[in-house]
């Protein structure tokens, strides 16, 4: 609504500017009138000039004096009439001469300032016109803004509004909004998530009131909009989307196949199965504090950008297989109550999982670590596998617990590989693990020591000493 005003007053310049050149053409027009001073002067001038040269021309024919004499001789008459009817025809032909050059000038002149009038008067129309076309649209943007403010504040009112068919109403004409009107989806994003983040006790299962039930279907609602025009292939999708539900409660939340640019779902609490299936996210993701108390399932998910887990709790399974971290992510402290599964997960940067507790099983078979990988102090209940693990990089699991079975057959180690201080309640299994440079710093667990192989490299066998 307010982008109309510089654009008016840019137009009211551009029209101030064109009067400006009118009246310089004009000012420029009336040089015609020193046009013809100067070819009045100029003709006095020749004149003057035709004057000085019959006075030489008498004088170089010694001033013949005419004598008094009751009649002239016939020879003088003659000489004389001839000096002045020759005089007389130059000055004639010169005034001829001069006076034709002055009328072209002035028609030259005249034509000119026409030309210069018209087109000037053309284009000031033109400028107008489109001054008008601008007003006109302006003026209907101004409308369109107007309503769509109108809307705007009354479908925040309807959010409030204690009938769930209200707050129904108010979510669909707030779609039909972002669907119509392409600028204003990330704001309309902005205050589904603003509903969605609204305190929230979720009904018991056997809940009869209806209250609670007709609140979880508005919720639900809200969850299915934000889906439905996030993913790829929408019929109307909605693009370059931050997602804020920090602290939000959300059941059977689906982002499946869907595209954000950011997300920040810190403290939210996960109710029901959470689907981030080939998700991707092309900057920075924050599950920072979250509890998902159901199973969370990331298959195939994309993180562009750092992606944090820290102190995260996932009640349920937690599956990253085949996801693609090509950020860091960080699962500092991250407690999984269920079977964590990272098979075939691919780390690009940093792998942090300092102090995560993994209650029970840890897969991360065949997963792959181009950054550093860094489980210390982490806590393996169940079995642990690292299984055709490949680490790139540095792989720290420092004063790390495991106490079901730790599986690192096959495993390849291109840098360090730190051990020291590991706990193994059972006999960790090293068998076929290898090494890419044993000049690195290798701190294997108890029983295990590198056996030369070609180049620089080097196999992990069992120490029978």
């Amino acid at each position: 609504m307010g982008e109309a005003t510089p654009q008016r007053a840019a137009d009211d310049s551009d029209l101030s500017e064109r009067g400006g050149e009118l009246a310089r053409e004009r000012e420029a027009a009336a040089g015609l009138w020193p046009i013809r001073r100067s070819l009045t002067a100029a003709a006095i001038a020749v004149v003057l000039g035709l004057a000085t040269l019959i006075t030489a021309a008498l004088a170089a024919l010694g001033f013949p004096q005419v004598q008094h004499a009751d009649s002239l001789p016939l020879a003088q008459l003659l000489d004389v009439l001839k000096v002045i009817l020759g005089t007389v025809a130059g000055v004639g032909a010169l005034f001829a001469l001069v006076t034709a050059y002055r009328r072209q000038r002035l028609a030259e002149a005249a034509h000119i300032l026409a030309e210069a009038t018209h087109t000037h008067t053309r284009q000031v129309d033109a400028a107008q016109q489109a001054h008008q076309e601008r007003l006109a649209r302006n003026a209907e943007h101004d409308t369109a803004e107007r309503r769509i403010t109108e809307l705007y504040n009354a479908a925040a009112e309807q959010l409030g509004s204690p009938q769930a068919v209200v707050r129904l109403t108010a979510l669909y004409t707030l779609e039909r909004l972002a669907n119509s009107n392409t600028g204003h989806q990330q704001t309309i994003v902005n205050i589904i998530s603003s509903y969605l983040r609204m305190p929230y006790t979720p009904p018991a299962a056997p809940d009869p009131a209806a209250q609670h039930r007709q609140e979880l279907h508005v919720r639900l609602t809200a969850q299915r909009i934000l889906r439905a025009h996030l993913t790829r292939n929408a019929a109307t999708r909605w693009t370059s989307i931050a997602l804020d539900l920090s602290d939000a409660t959300l059941t059977g939340f689906d982002l499946r196949d869907c595209a954000l640019d950011s997300a920040d779902f810190t403290g939210a609490t996960f109710l029901g199965v959470a689907r981030f299936d080939r998700a991707t996210f092309a900057e920075t993701i924050s599950f920072a504090d979250t509890t998902f108390r159901d199973s969370a399932v990331f298959v195939h998910a994309t993180f562009s950008g750092m992606a944090s887990f820290t102190h995260a709790s996932f009640g349920g399974g937690a599956v990253f297989g085949r996801v693609v971290f090509q950020g860091s992510a960080f699962f500092e402290n991250a407690t999984f109550t269920g079977d964590a599964a990272f098979g075939d997960a691919r780390f690009c940067g940093s792998a942090v999982c300092t102090g995560a507790t993994f209650r029970a099983g840890a897969a991360f078979t065949r997963a792959r670590f181009d950054g550093s990988a860094v489980f210390g102090r982490a806590v393996f209940s169940g079995s642990a596998h690292f299984d055709r693990a490949r680490f790139n990089a540095a792989a720290f699991f420092d004063d790390a617990t495991f106490s079901g079975g730790a599986f690192f057959g096959d495993t390849t180690f291109g840098d360090d590989a730190v051990f020291s201080n590991a706990e193994f309640a059972v006999s960790p299994s090293l068998d076929g693990a290898r090494v890419a440079d044993r000049s690195r710093r290798l701190l294997l667990p108890t029983g295990w020591q590198v056996q030369a192989a070609q180049d620089t490299g080097g196999r992990l066998v069992k120490d029978d000493r």
